[in-house]
């Protein structure tokens, strides 16, 4: 079994533990390239990928992947919520930027199964978008809108566990008949260390594939599968047990796991089992929170808190 992750951050630090030349040598694999800033309560690392050696040494597609870690343990504070939100909204910015058309129509699909809470993210930051495509449709209120309000429309098509149709199906049929310029989705993520859990927030250009942190891939959502571009912003939520028991006896025995051990790991903590904090409710409220008003602040221009306050009542 593989060590899963998510986190195109993970993913990287596992390249200088596999080649520790990179290390000593204070470089990286040709076409990955990595950039850190720090602010009050975040670290904000930007990884570019390019070309197909560095998608096959880092496990990555090739694109722009932004992860914004929290350096404190918990999302517990307006500071640190107001800090989350606006660092989101300059990010997602840029990505929007890309596009080049004045009033892109902006679909925001919250992924993952509303009634298992780890997996609810996505779900409960869609509650929290304010939309407006059925009103600038409606000719007698387009004039009459807010101007600042952008042209956004959200939906939560739930998992194939309950509707029976696999989630890129559906998805595919919305563009069809709505045709956006631009997909935003929002799904839970499974990464390597706990610590990670519930305090990382990771935006890339690569679309995503719902369900491969845990060892259920589904189908692709992505440019290279809907035709248009996918950001994707998702936040760990749960460790896969394998690779933490994997990570926990590693650090005690200071190398890595002999094959025999390995395998003892593996049938134990078998395949699909996955662990979360016990505050997870707590903290998923607050992460969709956070997420909501930077996406909400990213795609409604000249938005502030106030503001999307008002128009959530």
């Amino acid at each position: 079994m593989q060590i899963r992750t998510d986190l195109a951050l993970e993913a990287r630090e596992m390249i200088d533990e596999k080649r520790l030349t990179y290390v000593s040598e204070k470089r990286l694999p040709e076409g990955i390239t990595v950039d850190t800033e720090d602010k009050e309560f975040l670290r904000i690392t930007r990884i570019k990928v390019d070309g197909p050696e560095a998608e096959k040494q880092i496990g990555k597609k090739r694109g722009n992947y932004v992860t914004l870690e929290l350096t404190t343990p918990e999302l517990n504070t307006n500071e640190i919520h107001r800090e989350v939100s606006y660092t989101l909204s300059d990010e997602l910015k840029e990505f929007i930027k890309g596009i080049y058309k004045k009033d892109p129509l902006i679909m925001i699909i919250g992924l993952g199964n509303r009634y298992i809470t780890p997996d609810s993210l996505g779900p409960k930051v869609v509650e929290k978008i304010i939309v407006t495509r059925h009103a600038k449709q409606n000719e007698q209120l387009k004039d009459k809108i807010d101007m600042r309000l952008g042209n956004v429309c959200a939906v939560s098509p739930g998992v194939m566990g309950v509707t029976g149709v696999e989630t890129a199906e559906i998805i595919s049929g919305l563009v069809e008949k709505t045709n956006p310029d631009i997909i935003i989705v929002i799904d839970a993520l499974a990464a390597r260390r706990t610590s990670r859990v519930n305090t990382t927030v990771q935006i890339t250009d690569t679309g995503i594939v719902p369900g491969s942190g845990v060892g259920n891939r589904r189908m692709e959502i992505s440019y290279d599968t809907l035709g248009i571009p996918v950001i994707a912003i998702g936040v760990p939520t749960v460790v896969d047990v394998y690779t933490l028991a994997k990570d926990l006896l590693e650090d005690v025995e200071g190398c890595e796991l002999e094959s025999s051990m390995d395998e003892a790991v593996s049938v134990r903590c078998g395949k699909e089992m996955v662990v979360t904090p016990k505050n997870i409710d707590m903290a998923v409220d607050r992460m969709s929170t956070a997420l909501s008003n930077g996406i909400n602040l990213a795609v409604h221009k000249g938005f502030d808190f106030g503001d999307i306050t008002e128009y959530l009542m």
